[in-house]
Formats: C-alpha cells, sequence, structure tokens
C-alpha cells in the first residue's frame, strides 16, 4: 500500500510554510545489483511503462535496461548522453532536507569544492565563511554534514530522491540514471529538518542557502518544494538571481508546481522573474496531473511526475515516487544536461533562457493535453530534449534528427 509524506514546515514568522511532498510506496530493501529485483525487472506501475526491456548498447544502468525510466526517454534527455564533446559540468543546487551522499548512484555526481576537498579538516580553506563544506552546506545545523539527521534519518530523505532523479550517475551497472547524469552536478543544501526548530524553514536561512549557491558557481537553483507567503527580504533575493539585468549572481531557478489542489502554486514559482521556470507534473498519456495549482504566464514546461523511481537510503535502496517534486528534479537535470555540451556551454544563463529554454523548447508543437482549468486549459509545453537534434547531436528516442516526436512507451 502507498502512503501519502506531508511535512509542512512554517517559517518561523511572515511565511506559511516550505512543504514537500512524496508519495510512493516503501523504499526497495534489497541491492540494486540483484538482477531480480526492483528496479531491475520490469515494473508495470502505470501505463506509462513498456512491458518489455529496452535494447540499449548505450547504457548499462538496470532500471533503464529494465524499462523502468520511462521518464528519461519521455523528456529525450539521452540526447546529452549521444552529443559530442566532453561535458562541461553545470552545477545544480539541491534546495531539501539534505541527501545521503554515499548512495551508489549519487557518490560520484556531487559538486565538489575543490579547495575544501584538499585543504585541511576543520579549516576554512577557501575563506568563504563554511569550514569544510566539501559537497554543500546544513543551514539548520550550521554544519558540513549534509545528510538527513534526528527524525530524518528514519523518514524518506526528499532531497535524496530529487538530488538522483537530477544527476544519478548512468554506467555503474547499477541501479537508475537521469538526465543530468552526464552533466549535471548537485550541490546539497539543507534548509529544513524533521523536528522541534529544523522544521522551520525561516527567510534568513534560506537567504544564507541562496547567498551560498550563488557564490559558490551553481547555476541552476532546484526547488522541489514550494512555500505559501514570502517577506521583502527574500522577494530582493530571488529577484536579483533570477530577475535583475547583468546580475552578477544570475541563475536559473527550476520551481515545483504543486499538484495537490493547492489553490496557489507557492513560492518560488509564484514570482514572475523572467529566469524562473516552472516545472508543470505530467502524469499519464501526457496529462497534467489532476490538482495541480495555477501558475503564472512564463516558461512554464510539462515534465513527468508519475511512476518514478529515485534512489533512497544508501548504499543502494530505490522508491517508486509520484508528485510534482518529481517534474522538478527531472527538468533541472534536462536542463544541466544540455547546458553542459557544446555549443550551449558557453552561454550565460540569460543566453542559455533566450537561445534553449525559450527559443526552442517553449516553442514545441508537442503539448500535454488541456487542462481543466487556467491557465491550463490549451495544455503547456512538454519538455523535450529531441528539438535540439542535429545529425551530430541524437538520441534513440527521436524519430529522426530534428523531430520534435519521437515514440514513447
Amino acid at each position: 500500500m502507498r502512503r501519502l509524506y506531508n511535512r509542512c514546515m512554517a517559517f518561523r514568522s511572515y511565511a506559511a510554510g516550505l512543504c514537500l511532498t512524496i508519495l510512493g510506496g516503501t523504499p526497495w530493501v534489497g541491492s540494486a545489483h540483484e538482477s531480480s529485483g526492483f528496479p531491475c525487472q520490469p515494473l508495470p506501475c502505470s501505463t506509462l511503462l513498456p512491458a518489455t526491456p529496452v535494447a540499449d548498447s548505450k547504457t548499462n544502468d538496470c532500471a533503464y535496461r529494465a524499462g523502468n525510466l520511462w521518464w528519461v526517454d519521455y523528456v529525450a534527455g539521452s540526447l546529452a548522453w549521444n552529443a559530442p564533446g566532453r561535458p562541461k559540468p553545470v552545477t545544480v543546487a539541491v534546495f531539501d532536507d539534505g541527501a545521503w551522499i554515499d548512495h551508489e548512484d549519487l557518490r560520484n555526481q556531487l559538486w565538489t569544492n575543490e579547495t575544501e576537498a584538499r585543504g585541511k579538516a576543520g579549516v576554512d580553506d577557501d575563506g568563504n565563511g563554511y569550514v569544510d563544506d566539501v559537497h554543500g552546506w546544513d543551514f539548520v545545523d550550521d554544519s558540513p554534514d549534509v545528510s538527513p539527521k534526528g527524525a530524518c534519518r528514519n523518514r524518506v530523505s526528499h532531497g535524496t530522491v530529487t538530488a538522483s532523479l537530477i544527476a544519478a550517475e548512468r554506467n555503474n551497472h547499477v541501479g537508475i540514471a537521469a538526465p543530468g547524469s552526464d552533466g549535471a552536478r548537485v550541490m546539497i543544501l539543507r534548509i529544513v529538518g524533521c523536528e522541534g526548530d529544523a522544521t522551520r524553514a525561516d527567510p534568513v536561512r534560506l537567504a544564507r542557502a541562496l547567498d551560498y549557491a550563488t557564490r559558490m558557481g551553481a547555476r541552476i537553483l532546484s526547488f522541489s518544494a514550494h512555500w505559501n507567503a514570502t517577506t521583502p527580504e527574500l522577494d530582493a533575493k530571488f529577484r536579483e538571481i533570477a530577475d535583475r539585468p547583468g546580475s552578477q549572481v544570475a541563475a536559473i531557478v527550476v520551481a515545483s508546481v504543486p499538484n495537490k489542489g493547492e489553490p496557489a502554486a507557492g513560492y518560488p514559482a509564484a514570482y514572475d522573474f523572467r529566469r524562473i521556470v516552472r516545472a508543470i507534473p505530467i502524469g499519464n498519456d501526457d496529462m497534467i496531473s489532476p490538482g495541480t495549482s495555477p501558475a503564472p504566464a512564463g516558461l512554464n514546461l510539462g515534465a513527468p511526475s508519475a511512476c518514478v523511481i529515485g534512489a533512497a537510503s544508501p548504499p543502494s535502496q530505490y522508491r517508486l515516487e509520484q508528485g510534482s517534486s518529481n517534474s522538478t528534479a527531472i527538468l533541472a537535470g534536462l536542463l544541466a544536461g544540455i547546458w553542459s555540451r557544446p555549443p550551449y556551454d558557453k552561454l550565460t544563463a540569460d543566453g542559455f533562457l533566450t537561445e534553449v529554454v525559450e527559443g526552442r523548447m517553449a516553442m514545441t508543437p508537442r503539448r500535454s493535453k488541456p487542462g481543466s482549468r487556467p491557465p491550463y486549459l490549451e495544455g503547456v509545453p512538454l519538455a523535450d530534449a529531441c528539438l535540439l537534434a542535429t545529425e551530430h547531436r541524437s538520441a534513440s528516442v527521436c524519430r529522426q534528427p530534428g523531430a520534435y516526436r519521437e515514440p514513447r512507451p
């Protein structure tokens, strides 16, 4: 039986809360190395999954070969895998409840602060105010240890799931792959916990995390979460990052649009800033997930939400998930995978948005089915890298170079 986990963490004062929602079953307790185990066997959990394994010589991840990673092909995430040239990794900051960085599909996919990694333990080697911040920072406990803590250790780690959907390692003979496998490196920023004051994601803590992410070079900020009120200070931070022309800390914010019937999208999706890309959750048959909140006009792209397998506990557990958090992470990983490759790897945040996201992806004729309420009555563009396919940059899921439609499960 699937269980619904709702964790709503209120701001200390002004904001109503940052809510993380996970819908899924219990983790698989065996190893991904077991050929008969989940996720290595075909898993018909919805109409989205193929009934037969995928014959793909370019990847050996068991879930992909079993046909269980429908969502990777849905967005043509494998396009980046076949692109020529070496990727120039894009750092994706994951704002969440921490992550198990020793998971087999994450341990080699982490952003690394090389100065601290090569420095002396207990010393702020790079002078950024954070000691031993090798893979990110825990802004709840002010610690370089970004793993889930306290009560979070006995719950599903939302951040581990989302980090794996962004950048799970490809061709490591186990588990899953992700659209950003080759091009994304995840920076783990723990901004909420599961007990006491840690459940309060106050604006000061979030502002510090934003400053850290942009200072340390994150180019994509992934928020598989939302909060229902804001503060002038947070508004100013997000405006500088996601809107002001010529900003020195410009980054692309990929924001979750919830699908639990909330009357509004919540922040940061509710901002109308131009560097906000909103992930609209898509379920079976290209349909917008029922209960999806209205989103402002702008860069709104549909991405898969249902029947998605993500990393759970280390060293090798996985979990079946549903929800808009998945859409956000998948979209963030796809953008990173594309941005990391020529000819896009030299583009600024604004250049990438203008040329790729707005100029190509948002213009695709491939759209979701119409939704039941505004602004979704005409559907939304579906995130799809096949628009970027060329003679030298292609994927087997694209019908032909330059095509926008591909065979789907």
